[in-house]
């Protein structure tokens, strides 16, 4: 008789990049069993990919490149754990990803929220890129001050709430969870940890920080009509908080590190900011793979 499998775990990719098999493999080396499925979208071929890693997994391949809202959407419909988590392609799941997602979850969780560590925690320019993306999703943080994000849901959520929105270029785990009423929305786990990959060169940060931006502000343009202004203060903004949420959130060297890296921050905060100006006053062409 099969093993039941109360997790499953979707792992999302875009034209299957290498990154893909060590996001894959730092699932399959969790210590509980579970459902794993991977979606790539956008070409490239995972299944290659993988089998040559030595990897065997149910892999779904879409030519067309979808947003991370269909391809969640597929990775659900593909599994039948009664709770489901999600993994994009450049991040890794750190030992008991899984096991405390799971833990929580027969807890009565409906939904649990996780933290991030930097992949580059002595690189000052890694170190940028992690804070102007995840200061609210560091470990150390309190429940109160903490983003609740990289998120697995009870199945039965979806039933209920309906599925994530596939036109979406980003916000589509917002936009899902803000369905929810407040009792159902994520708690804050900060055990569960997931490694993402950062920029480590000043180019390729400022240039994916303006990107990111731009969606961000084109999300903001569709669902409220604001002043292209307002959002960009509000990101620039957030350089206020860096430091308060270092000094919570981390410690040892990795904060030394991170409170040497707040100039670049500066500098990366002024680039999102920028492209959620652009974002918010011309909308966005990019797709998000997450």
């Amino acid at each position: 008789m099969a093993e039941r499998l109360d997790l499953a775990v979707v792992v999302i990719g875009l034209r299957a990049p290498t990154a893909l098999a060590a996001a894959v493999r730092s699932v399959l080396d969790q210590n509980i069993p579970l459902e794993i499925v991977v979606v790539n979208s956008g070409g490239g071929n995972a299944k290659a990919l993988l089998a040559d890693c030595g990897i065997d997994v149910t892999a779904i391949e879409v030519e067309e490149r979808l947003f991370a809202g269909a391809a969640r959407n597929r990775g659900i419909a593909a599994t039948q754990a009664p709770f489901v988590a999600f993994l994009a392609d450049d991040c890794l799941a750190c030992p008991q990803w899984a096991e405390i997602r799971l833990q929580r979850h027969r807890e009565g969780a409906a939904a649990v929220a996780s933290a991030v560590l930097n992949s580059h925690p002595r690189n000052l320019v890694a170190c940028a890129a992690h804070l102007v993306t995840y200061m609210r999703r560091l470990p150390g943080l309190s429940a109160g001050k903490a983003q609740r994000y990289g998120v697995s849901f009870d199945r039965k959520l979806f039933e209920r709430y309906g599925m994530f929105d596939e036109r979406m270029r980003s916000g589509e785990d917002t936009e899902f969870m803000a369905r929810l009423p407040e009792v159902l929305r994520p708690v804050w786990e900060p055990r569960v940890l997931t490694v993402h990959r950062n920029e480590t060169s000043l180019f390729g940060l400022l240039a994916d920080q303006y990107r990111r931006g731009r969606r961000y502000g084109a999300y903001l343009r569709s669902i409220q009509a604001e002043k292209p202004v307002r959002p960009f203060r509000k990101v620039f903004r957030d350089r206020r908080n860096v430091g308060k949420l270092v000094e919570e959130g981390l410690s040892g060297k990795d904060r030394t590190f991170a409170r040497l890296s707040v100039p670049i921050v500066w500098l990366a905060l002024f680039a999102k900011s920028l492209g959620t100006w652009v974002g918010a006053r011309y909308g966005d062409t990019t797709a998000s793979r997450r």
